[in-house]
């Protein structure tokens, strides 16, 4: 897949976006917008209403490279009541997002409970989600590790299952410096043709991978985009004005989602999507259209999302994420991997109250639990 797969797609010519795509087009005029051009071997087409999944650019040495784009929501893991990947709900999941509209997935990331989940589980969520999609959109694979070596194992294994690109986090055990963590990525992406995109989750790894690192890293040719999970927005900022034009910038707060759209992210990378992706798609197509009137009347539906997530400590996240599915009526197991924590009775009666609130149920339901 990913760069190697790129060098065979000879019928793959430079197109004129259409006007609606060409202010996410950032002035590269070598960009090559897709929809349904692709015929990855052992996939389907990417497959849409016209509007692209990913786009492949022209690098610096010449070569082609992937930079994605949209509403790439990072997948819950379901378990079953014995604890085992939930195999069903994770494929009709998928399919309930795609068929929203999403331009992505992404597995095994923080929501996804990565960390609490054996080697052979990982294998199972990728296999799953790569089958599932069936080509219809790009599949990116969580490959972080405390070790390299690890990393890279995990990145092999995206690439012999048909993942389109890996998303790594450097989860640090010593203290690390900018300089460790720039050799980190750089090796990844030595060990792959697949596009690497850089996560960033400073609340969680407690390192914070500084904008000027980072520009630095988007030179390594197939580190093609961020999933900048801070909630300082002259972060966002700063991040933006130093990567190149072609490195996918991807939110993944909402405090930090109007800034950073505005400012020439490429999409956005949220938990919520999980629960209800349309008002995501709604704004990121707007965003796209290059109407931002419109985005900022769409904003607050999507910001609004925050106050699920927010309102207990952020070990939740996975738990508030599940009730949230399973009180919109899908038959969701709520239970997560230990040592995270379940809501109590309490938080969840607090979750269905601020889903009320925000218009994503009805006063009185007591579905979920």
């Amino acid at each position: 897949m990913g760069l190697m797969v790129l060098n065979h797609l000879r019928d793959i010519k430079p197109c004129e976006p259409r006007r609606s795509q060409r202010a996410f087009q950032n002035d590269k005029p070598h960009y090559a917008f897709l929809t349904n051009k692709i015929d990855h071997k052992r996939r389907k087409s990417f497959q849409g209403d016209g509007d692209f999944c990913y786009v492949i650019y022209e690098s610096s040495s010449g070569g082609l490279l992937m930079a994605f784009s949209g509403v790439i929501p990072p997948l819950i893991t379901p378990f079953d009541n014995e604890g085992k990947i939930d195999e069903a709900f994770l494929r009709s999941h998928v399919d309930y997002l795609v068929e929203h509209g999403v331009h992505g997935v992404f597995c095994l990331g923080s929501v996804g409970e990565f960390a609490y989940l054996s080697d052979e589980e990982k294998l199972k969520v990728m296999e799953v989600v790569v089958e599932e999609v069936a080509g219809r959109v790009p599949v990116l694979v969580g490959v972080g590790h405390f070790s390299c070596k690890v990393s890279v194992d995990y990145v092999k294994a995206a690439e012999r299952l048909g993942a389109d690109g890996v998303v790594a986090i450097l989860l640090p055990y010593f203290h690390l410096t900018d300089d460790m963590a720039y050799e980190y990525y750089v090796s990844l992406a030595g060990s792959t043709g697949l596009p690497v995109i850089i996560y960033n989750f400073p609340a969680v790894t407690g390192f914070d991978i500084k904008p000027e690192t980072v520009a630095r890293l988007a030179e390594v040719e197939n580190i093609t985009g961020i999933k900048d999970t801070v909630i300082d927005v002259q972060h966002t900022l700063k991040l933006l004005e130093l990567v190149p034009r072609g490195f996918s910038v991807f939110p993944g707060s909402e405090i930090t989602l109007q800034a950073a759209m505005e400012a020439g992210a490429k999409g956005m990378i949220l938990g919520t999507s999980n629960i209800t992706p349309k008002p995501s798609v709604e704004l990121y197509e707007a965003y796209k259209s290059g109407d931002v009137a419109k985005a900022r009347l769409l904003l607050p539906k999507v910001v609004s999302l925050l106050q699920l997530v927010s309102f207990t400590p952020i070990q939740y996240l996975p738990s508030v994420i599940k009730n949230a599915i399973k009180l919109t009526g899908r038959p969701i197991n709520t239970g997560v991997r230990k040592p995270l924590p379940n809501l109590s009775a309490e938080q969840l009666e607090k979750l269905r109250e601020k889903m009320v609130e925000i218009g994503l149920l009805e006063a009185g339901n007591t579905t979920g639990g």
